[in-house]
């Protein structure tokens, strides 16, 4: 057990990985996280991007997706299920919903951006209500 723990701890990879929350084998992360950026890169080719900045947002977000969907899957469904569905589908699917969830949250943030002086006026009013009722 010790001489397997001195060689992990040799390994940089293993160990980046492992303060990234990733506890399984990095050949199997990798290779989901090729798959996820795949993922993403063919949900784009249906809807392509409007500028440069989105295909860099999308990739960033389809790594993110998967890794978090890794993480999760090493804790979530019960072992049966993980037995038989492995974590680089989990990451491929995630990846390819990462497109449709990067353009929302664009759009969202632009929405909210344009409405932030209402939104902050809301906030202000719920959080410290005027005490004067004659106003």
């Amino acid at each position: 057990m010790r001489d397997t723990l001195a060689d992990h701890a040799k390994d940089p990879l293993t160990l980046a990985l492992a303060g990234l929350g990733i506890t399984f084998a990095p050949y199997e992360w990798i290779g989901g996280l090729f798959l996820a950026l795949a993922g993403a890169a063919f949900a784009m080719r249906s809807d392509p991007e409007q500028d440069r900045r989105e295909l860099w947002l999308v990739m960033l977000g389809a790594f993110l997706a998967s890794h978090v969907a890794a993480m999760l899957w090493q804790r979530w469904p019960p072992e049966w299920w993980t037995a038989h569905a492995p974590v680089q589908a989990v990451m491929l699917v995630s990846g390819f919903l990462s497109r449709r969830l990067t353009r929302f949250a664009l759009r969202l943030a632009g929405l909210v951006e344009a409405r932030g002086d209402a939104i902050a006026g809301r906030i202000v009013d719920r959080i410290l209500p005027d005490d004067d009722p004659q106003g």
